[in-house]
């Protein structure tokens, strides 16, 4: 006969308990192991949505909840802090999980990791990014149109409006953060191709039949934004070289990529050097920003370099990045151009590195593109 030793015993008599507790409350008992897979479920879900980050909660410590006993901390994943002051940042360290434990051997390595900058008015945090560039050139053209037609058509200039923004807090290291507006050009251009605007373009852009008849032409317009870019500093009065490194910004490449360059062959005018090369296509840079924001934390604004054109209108854009609506008239070239530059200085602020990022060719051709500036009436689209 074997002994049967009291540990044994033991672990026989507690199981018998348990049992019987079972049999006698199985559906509390139930209910409770639900209720906790649950509350492993979610702490694991909010864990991996949050990426090992503490967040603040407004609620005051007072008002935690104190009936759940030992097992509130199961309730409350995240950590409670009382903020008196809307406009107060709070620090907290980087929550320690298995992705950034993996390198650390000690306290001291946690302790030099970096933090969280948490606050309740902006979820960006502003800082100075080195620009390259000394000024920019917002521009949005308008150009002849007619119904059903697209960017192959020979489109002609009629509005050629120029916003320049410079850097107001640009530092010797080249790093700046605030654009200003320094000065505005316009002017309206009367095209020679087709000098009658269709009915469909003057319900579009706003442009009147008599505001191109008496506009300039195409050269003569160029003549006075050279003195505009003169006036300003930016080229040389007698090479018309570049004195400042400024750059060329629209909402997509089709202002100097299409209408520009088909101008430039209507009118039979060389492109100038100070538009040619590289613009920023801003459109770009806004869906590209939207994207870096998945997953980046505050300290880190977007790298841009590189553009990606998607269907991201102006007014779009706007509210992408929380500014106020659509200022003036929509398709009208001054107030496009208005617009386009409240959302490249709101860019700078959030620390985007404007840099261009869409080629230009100048000698691109068409099929309805002749000799001498024809337009062949056979291949018009």
């Amino acid at each position: 006969m074997s002994l049967v030793g009291p540990r044994v015993l033991a672990a026989r008599l507690t199981f018998d308990v348990l049992l019987a507790t079972l049999r006698t409350h199985w559906l509390p008992c139930t209910l409770f192991m639900i209720a906790t897979c649950l509350i492993r479920s979610y702490r694991k879900r909010v864990g991996y949505q949050h990426k090992g980050r503490h967040f603040v909660s407004q609620t005051s410590p007072q008002h935690s909840s104190s009936f759940f006993g030992p097992f509130s901390a199961l309730w409350s994943p995240i950590s409670q802090v009382d903020i008196s002051s809307p406009s107060e940042q709070v620090l907290l360290p980087r929550r320690t999980t298995k992705r950034n434990m993996r390198y650390q051997t000690s306290a001291r390595q946690f302790k030099t990791k970096k933090q969280i900058v948490v606050t309740t008015e902006t979820p960006y945090v502003i800082h100075k990014t080195t620009q390259p560039y000394d000024a920019f050139l917002v521009l949005d053209l308008e150009g002849t149109c007619e119904l059903g037609t697209d960017f192959n058509y020979p489109n002609e200039i009629i509005e050629f409006p120029v916003r320049l923004l410079q850097w107001k807090d640009r530092a010797d290291d080249g790093t700046a953060s605030t654009l200003k507006a320094i000065d505005e050009f316009r002017t309206f251009v009367k095209p020679t191709w087709r000098p009658t605007l269709s009915q469909f373009c003057t319900q579009l852009t706003g442009i009147t039949q008599d505001q191109v008849d008496s506009a300039p032409r195409f050269s003569e317009a160029l003549v006075k934004l050279e003195a505009f870019l003169v006036k300003n500093g930016l080229i040389d009065v007698h090479t018309k070289k570049r004195l400042k490194r400024f750059c060329w910004c629209s909402d997509g490449p089709w202002d100097i990529r299409d209408f520009f360059v088909k101008q430039c062959f209507i009118s039979q005018v060389e492109m100038p050097e100070w538009i040619r090369g590289d613009i920023l296509d801003v459109r770009s840079v806004v869906q590209q920003w939207r994207h870096s924001q998945n997953g980046l934390s505050v300290q880190y604004p977007p790298y841009i370099a590189t553009g990606i054109r998607t269907p991201l209108n102006i007014s779009a854009q706007l509210n992408a990045l929380d500014l106020p609506a659509f200022e003036g008239r929509q398709h009208s070239g001054i107030d496009d151009t208005r617009n386009i530059a409240r959302i490249v200085t709101e860019l700078a602020r959030r620390g985007v590195r404007l840099m261009p990022n869409t080629t230009i060719y100048p000698g691109r051709r068409w099929r309805w593109m002749g000799k001498h500036g024809q337009i062949l009436q056979d291949e018009l689209p």
